[in-house]
């Protein structure tokens, strides 16, 4: 059987996109990271606020098996609300979450849920793999009943067990879609806010949605806790990671090479680590620029189909706003020459529009300039759009 397909492929890349990046993979953040576990050791809830894919998940995840690993008082439950709709599957997911991080074995989590959960019955699947995994599924009835017992879950047991639970909750934001929502987060915040051994993280991918929540005081989570705003990576943390991890694997790239990668990726964690995940797979032992023009023009066309869709559900003035940003008026959209050349309509339109895109998460305003938050979508926006040699750098 021919295997020469396999050289190289199963040694494993060292660079990590699409799930959440750990241990080597984790590039910097070290300040975020103390100021991150000083939070979470003092009991102080926090907020985690950036544009998408900026690692916020890898992040908290990243300071939450080093404090467990420190100290096993430290429980770190994690809960995804991607896919929550309804206040019931949000107490459902709390609860498992809460049940879990507290359950050193499968076994436990049976008498657990008994014993803190006393006046539900709940519907408890163990599935028979190696990892034992757990679901817990409550009656309707039974939670509209026992809303109390629940939301305070994580700081009885806590408490009842000497332990310090921090609640790491993802997509916060879809909170906001639940019927009643503004009541639910009264509740959340009613009960929380006196929970003396249990702490929060919130977080998620609508920053806008967020700012909202955290950041308007006539909204329930308002001052709830410390808001910390994420910025880009800095570059002087990229290149050493970029160059010793082609190293490791016995592949060697320039600084020259590294630092262009940054830069067209403009520090974006995401998009640096899929650039270097596609270098990385068709280059030989050494890269050359070839393997960078050959990954950037391979990265356009794997988010094209998805840009294209988002450009097609545009109105024609955003288009045109995205247009005079790509063009290099990052300032100034709404002068009288910027105004006629791109067609904005007027300076009140073009303000009106630029609010909308930065609601959207489309573009970002950071001392006084905009631009676009995607950098892919940003290259592709100039090629597609405005008919411009993208590839020139890598040539």
């Amino acid at each position: 059987m021919d295997t020469d397909f396999l050289h190289g492929v199963i040694d494993g890349t060292p660079f990590a996109f699409g799930k959440i990046a750990v241990k080597d993979t984790f590039v910097n953040r070290t300040d975020e990271k103390k100021q991150l576990a000083l939070n979470f050791a003092n009991k102080v809830n926090t907020i985690l606020i950036s544009p998408r894919r900026w690692g916020k998940s890898s992040l908290v995840k990243e300071v939450g098996e080093a404090m467990h690993k420190r100290d096993k008082k430290y429980r770190f439950a994690y809960i995804d609300l991607f896919s929550v709709r309804t206040e019931n599957e949000f107490l459902e997911a709390y609860a498992q979450a809460v049940i879990k991080c507290t359950s050193g074995r499968f076994d436990d989590w049976i008498s657990n849920t008994r014993m803190f959960l006393k006046t539900i019955t709940p519907k408890i699947s163990i599935d028979g793999d190696v990892n034992h995994e757990f679901s817990l599924s409550l009656d309707l009835k039974d939670v509209r009943q026992n809303t109390e017992t629940i939301l305070n879950l994580a700081n009885t047991i806590a408490k009842d067990k000497g332990l310090h639970i921090v609640l790491c909750i993802d997509e916060f934001q879809n909170i906001a879609t639940f019927t009643k929502h503004v009541a639910f987060q009264k509740k959340l915040r009613s009960y929380w806010q006196h929970h003396q051994h249990a702490t929060y993280c919130l977080y998620g991918s609508k920053r806008s949605m967020l700012m909202q929540m955290f950041e308007k005081n006539a909204m329930p989570f308002y001052r709830f806790g410390e808001i910390m705003y994420l910025t880009k990576i800095d570059a002087k943390h990229w290149l050493p990671f970029i160059i010793s991890s082609f190293k490791k694997t016995s592949k060697k790239i320039t600084p020259e090479q590294a630092a262009l990668i940054v830069k067209t990726m403009q520090c974006h964690p995401y998009y640096i680590q899929q650039f270097c995940y596609l270098i990385w797979t068709r280059c030989g032992k050494v890269v050359k620029d070839e393997d960078l023009l050959l990954a950037m023009q391979n990265l356009i066309n794997q988010n094209a189909n998805l840009f294209e869709r988002e450009i097609e559900s545009m109105s024609k003035t955003k288009i045109n706003v995205l247009k005079a940003i790509a063009d290099g008026h990052s300032t100034g959209l709404s002068s009288a020459a910027v105004i006629a050349e791109f067609n904005l309509g007027s300076s009140a339109n073009a303000t009106k529009t630029l609010k909308i895109l930065d609601m959207e998460e489309i573009v970002d305003k950071q001392n006084g300039q905009y631009s676009f938050i995607d950098p892919t979508f940003e290259l592709w926006f100039k090629e597609r759009i405005l008919g411009k040699n993208i590839y020139k750098a890598f040539k």
